[in-house]
Formats: C-alpha cells, structure tokens, sequence
C-alpha cells in the first residue's frame, strides 16, 4: 500500500488501513486529501484501475484513470463530502474497470476531520457484491424472489409481493436479502433493473424509451437519473462507452 505519511499523520488512527485494507482483494480503498488527489490506496484499488504500482496513484485524480463521465461523478461525489461533509454510505454502484469489465460494488465515502474538526480529506471503501456461491442455504429460501424479480422487471416489485413469494415477512426478507446479497430488497431490485439495462443498452439498438419501459422505469426521464447514478454516466453515454469498448 502506498501512503503519503504528510498526510495520514493528520488522521486519528494513521495505521488503519495499513493493517485491514492491504489484506482485503474485494475491498477497494483510498484516502483523498481536499484536492481529491489520492494520497492512500490499497491493491485492490490500483488492481481496479489497471495499475499495479500504487505509488503511481498518489498524488493524481481519478480522471488521470477512469472514463471521463464516470470521473465526473466521483467529482460530484467528493465534494458532497469534501465540502458539504456529507457521508455517502452504501450506494450501490456498477463500476466499469480499466478493461472494460463490469462490477457491482457497495461504496462509502466519509470525512475526514483533524484536531479542530475542519475536513481535510475523505475515506472511501467500495466492496466487491460477488454472486453468492451456487449451494449458499440461505439462496435457496429466496430463489423463488430472485427469479420472480428477474421475470417481471417492468412489474412494480414491491417489498410485500416479494416476501410472500418467498413466504416471508417483509422483515424476514430484508434480513435473508441482505446476508446473501449483502443488498436490501430494493436495492436488489435497483441492481436488476439497472443491470439488465446496461445489457440491453450495451448488446441491443433498442431505443432508450423502450429500454426504460422494459427494465420497469415509467420513462427515460427516471431510468437517466437512477442510470447516472448508479453506473456514473447517462445511458446514452455508457452505450458510446461500450461501443468504443468494442462490445456488440
């Protein structure tokens, strides 16, 4: 791990992430002083990024690595916190990697604070949401959820309906959806919707109107804003984006 000591000997516990972060493949770290450059990284961050000396992180911004509308939001993002002092806690987001692969991650973003209180740089930490191995006993409880919800994207998918497919309470399914998915029920729904989305958007000429009626948006206007915000970019944007890729 690659660490500006000028900087983490302003924050309380400076050893922290030296010692729980290094050791974590699916936990993506970094600490951000207030010009949002990166001044700590972990291997799982560099490793995202497509660079695996993460000395060669710090001091640079994420527009140095990642697409630039994906950059922007990031932007967007730093400075609610940075400025603002707003923490951003569990947002679902899919991430495109320097390769051009996708994954699903759970990100936070917290401030940090000096002796005096003033923000002098933020933490974030992105988990890895891998699929839960095939054989987990708790998938199997809810199997019938997930299958309905992949089936029925342009239903409403409310909260009741899916619990009484699985023959739970609401509270009982919130509970099982997030030891499996580590995902609340709706933001599962969220991650469905948003996935199959980015496929059609990605594989598919079918207009984005048409996407966002299939995925169970009421109209593009809502899948752009819930589209942006998980994935970083508008849709039409992340289709020029995948093309360029060289996707079908």
């Amino acid at each position: 791990m690659a660490i500006d000591t000028g900087f983490i000997g302003k924050v309380d516990s400076p050893r922290f992430c030296e010692r729980l972060f290094a050791v974590l493949p699916d936990v993506m770290f970094c600490l951000k002083d207030t010009d949002r450059c990166y001044r700590a990284v972990n291997q799982g961050f560099a490793d995202r990024t497509g660079i695996k000396d993460t000395r060669r992180l710090i001091g640079r911004r994420a527009e140095d690595f990642f697409p630039r509308a994906l950059a922007e939001v990031y932007r967007e993002q730093d400075e609610e916190v940075l400025v603002g002092g707003r923490e951003i806690v569990d947002q679902l987001e899919l991430s495109l990697n320097r390769d051009g692969s996708q994954g699903w991650y759970l990100a936070t973003k917290v401030p940090l604070h000096d002796s005096d209180g003033k923000i002098i740089g933020l933490a974030s930490v992105s988990r890895d949401l891998r699929a839960p191995r095939e054989g987990d006993a708790e998938l199997a409880g809810i199997a019938k959820v997930v299958e309905h919800v992949r089936d029925h994207l342009d239903d409403p998918l409310r909260a009741a309906e899916l619990a009484a497919i699985a023959k739970l309470t609401p509270t009982q399914l919130e509970r099982r959806m997030r030891r499996v998915f580590q995902l609340s029920t709706t933001q599962f729904v969220r991650k469905a919707r948003i996935g199959h989305a980015a496929k059609l958007l990605a594989e598919t000429p079918m207009a984005i109107a048409d996407v966002a009626l299939e995925c169970g948006y009421g109209d593009q206007t809502a899948l752009t804003r819930q589209f942006r915000s998980m994935v970083g970019m508008p849709p039409a944007a992340y289709r020029d984006h995948m093309k360029k890729r060289g996707n079908p």
